[in-house]
This record gives C-alpha cells, sequence and structure tokens, in this order.
C-alpha cells in the first residue's frame, strides 16, 4: 500500500503544468561569424571598381603592426590598376588604415607593363632589407606576364614604401610565357612565391606557382617555376599531370584558377586559390596541399570553403562571389582576407563591385588525411569547443 505523503506528492506532481516540467530548452544560436569590409572600393577613386590581392606581412621593424599590399581598380577605366599600402595593429587585424598617397606603384609609362599591372606576392628578404613584390603586367588590357619590383623595407617597415623607392628589376618580366612544347603558353600570370632554406645545400630555394593560358584554355590550372635568387626563373612541366597540362595538380575541367596564395603549416604545404567553377559562375576559395613544394600537390574538395557554408554570414547581396583568399595566422587565430562582391545584377562577375574583407576563422576542418588541418570561417563544433 502506498504511504498517503508519497500520494498526494504523486498527485501534485502529475497535476502540474507540462510547461513547467517539460519546459523546452532554450533555443541555441550559434554565435555569428565575424565578417567585416576593412577597405571599401569607394574610399578612393583609384579603387573604386574593385579591390583585391590582400598580401600582409608582419611589420619587420614594428612587432606589434603589420602591413599590407593590395591593388585596386577604378571605375573610370576599368583596363586600370594599381598597388597601395595600408597598416594594421596586430591585436585589431579587422582595421586597416589606407596611406594618404596611395596607390604606390603604377603601370610603367612604358615597356612590358605600361599597360596594366596586378599584384601577385610580396615577400620580405631579410638579408636585404626589403620587399620583393611580384605583380602581373602587360601592355594590353589582360596581365600577361610576371615582373618583380624591389622596395627597401626603411626605418620603420612602412613610410618607406613610396612611388620613388619602388624599382622594377631590369626591363623585362622575370617570367613571360613560353609559346614553345610542351608549355604552349600565350599567357603567365598571378604567380604566389615561396622561398625555402636548404639547409643541406645552405642555400635559398624559391617557387612559384603561376596560372597561365594557351593550348589548354583560359587558366585552366596552375604550373610551376624554380629560382635560386627570385629573378631568374625556370619552368618545370609535371608529366605526371592526369590532364596533360603539366599543372602541379589535377585541375577541375572548366574551372578557372587565378590569384593564390601559398604558405606551410607544420610539415604541409598549402596553396589558397580564388577558383571559378564553371567558368566563373561561383568564384570561392579552394585549397590544394602537398608534403613537398615541388611534387604531390593535391586539390581538396572545392566546396570545403564555399562561402555558402557560412552560416549566418553569407548573402547573396555582399559576398556571392570570394576571390583573392589569403589566410593569416594573427595573435594566435587565424584569418581569411579576400575580395568579395553581391551578385551583379547582369550576373558577370566582372561587373561586380568588389570591397576587401576579413573573416574570423574559428572553424578547424581537415583537408586530406595526413595533411594539417586548417581553420576556415565558421563557428567550432562542441567537441572542438572542448579542446
Amino acid at each position: 500500500m502506498k504511504s498517503p505523503l508519497l500520494f498526494v506528492a504523486t498527485v501534485l506532481l502529475l497535476s502540474a503544468p507540462v510547461r513547467t516540467l517539460f519546459a523546452a530548452a532554450p533555443t541555441v544560436h550559434p554565435k555569428p561569424i565575424r565578417g567585416e569590409v576593412i577597405i571599401n572600393r569607394t574610399n578612393s577613386a583609384w579603387e573604386s571598381q574593385q579591390l583585391q590581392e590582400p598580401c600582409i606581412l608582419p611589420n619587420p621593424k614594428d612587432p606589434k603592426r603589420l602591413v599590407m599590399f593590395y591593388s585596386g581598380v577604378p571605375t573610370t577605366n576599368r583596363v586600370l590598376c594599381f598597388i597601395g599600402k595600408a597598416w594594421a595593429l596586430k591585436s585589431d587585424p579587422f582595421t586597416w588604415h589606407q596611406d594618404e598617397y596611395n596607390p604606390v606603384f603604377s603601370p610603367g609609362k612604358q615597356g612590358w607593363d605600361s599597360g596594366s599591372i596586378r599584384l601577385d606576392a610580396v615577400l620580405y628578404v631579410a638579408e636585404e632589407d626589403a620587399y620583393y613584390i611580384y605583380y602581373s603586367g602587360t601592355t594590353a588590357s589582360i596581365q600577361d606576364r610576371i615582373g618583380l619590383a624591389i622596395c627597401p623595407a626603411g626605418t620603420d617597415g612602412y613610410s618607406g614604401i613610396t612611388v620613388a623607392a619602388i624599382q622594377r628589376v631590369g626591363t623585362a618580366p622575370v617570367l613571360a610565357p613560353e609559346s614553345a612544347a610542351p608549355y604552349f603558353e600565350q599567357m603567365a600570370s598571378q604567380a604566389a612565391v615561396l622561398r625555402e632554406w636548404d639547409t643541406k645545400e645552405k642555400r635559398w630555394d624559391w617557387f612559384m606557382y603561376y596560372s597561365y593560358r594557351g593550348k589548354d584554355g583560359t587558366l585552366p590550372g596552375l604550373r610551376l617555376a624554380t629560382s635560386r635568387d627570385g629573378k631568374t626563373w625556370t619552368r618545370h612541366f609535371n608529366e605526371k599531370d592526369p590532364r596533360g597540362m603539366g599543372q602541379i595538380f589535377q585541375s577541375t575541367p572548366g574551372a578557372y584558377y587565378e590569384w593564390h596564395q601559398v604558405f606551410k603549416l607544420g610539415d604541409t604545404y598549402l596553396l589558397s586559390i580564388e577558383v571559378g567553377i564553371a567558368q566563373g559562375k561561383r568564384w570561392r576559395p579552394v585549397i590544394a596541399v602537398s608534403k613537398h613544394p615541388v611534387t604531390g600537390w593535391v586539390q581538396t574538395d572545392v566546396d570545403a570553403v564555399l562561402q555558402t557554408k557560412w552560416e549566418g554570414l553569407y548573402r547573396d547581396d555582399t559576398i556571392y562571389h570570394v576571390a583573392t583568399p589569403a589566410f593569416y595566422q594573427i595573435g594566435g587565430k587565424w584569418y581569411l582576407y579576400t575580395q568579395a562582391c553581391p551578385l551583379p545584377a547582369n550576373s558577370n562577375y566582372i561587373d561586380g563591385h568588389w570591397d576587401l574583407w576579413c573573416f574570423a576563422c574559428d572553424r578547424r576542418i581537415p583537408t586530406l588525411p595526413g595533411f594539417e588541418s586548417i581553420f576556415i570561417p565558421g563557428q567550432p563544433t562542441a567537441a572542438e569547443a572542448e579542446h
């Protein structure tokens, strides 16, 4: 027989409002991904159509600051492109200060790069205390050769980057397209450049990953050139490319491969590439990885870093296209810097209005088995948050 007290307690429990006993768990909304425009194209006339190619380096003379080189295109003449500079504190990588004297580098007054230029990569060469600025240039409208300019870092690593201080290396490009077999190139452009110390040979080895046009089509993939000094380059043709194009990895048919960044993370070399799937229908960041700078490159899933997966942040009217992607670890955290634009009314990305963006990267994803993982825009899973 039940105890009277137990019976009363049971009746009271069962008669309590359901909303009290089985109250719905509070809805957990994921923390918004932080993504902001860091340089707006409307700030200046020289960059009023689009901004692109954020090349960021630690200031070699000021450990608290960052230096950024980037390109801009004016609405008044969309064939032209210029290069400017900006700085930020490492403690605040979302706030950038453009230089009042921008642009600091422009198409030449004559010669092979007098038509237009576009920024490719920037390296700080400590033994020369100088910035090596790789860029694509042309006498026409589409950049078709790769050049080099050098600028002394100066006393503070920033103020000395001026029109007068940036000097072209020679009067010819450092890498021109090779029309002979097996390359059949009509254009070579958009170089990502890496240099690495060879402890055995006691020398610097330089690696250039470049885009091209020619027999294989428009921007069909990436090829490799190497150097001992960053000025004289030797191209390579990868005979193992399954598509027979001599590219460093098997590219996606019908896609455009353009501006890219290269860096090393742990034992993994990574390329962050802007890829326009289906002839530029949707530009997005894509990752390729290798354990060696010359061989073994493999492209990862082309949708792995796709911006439509950036929950709570992606919108057609802000970042429909994302291009010129570069990952940087700043103050122990990862950030993705890109250009991005809304979906143009005519759906042609060429007519897009592109600003420079920064995205916080808090979500860790694998690349390929045996290779380092990377951080991309997004929030960590519950398991990742615990660690």
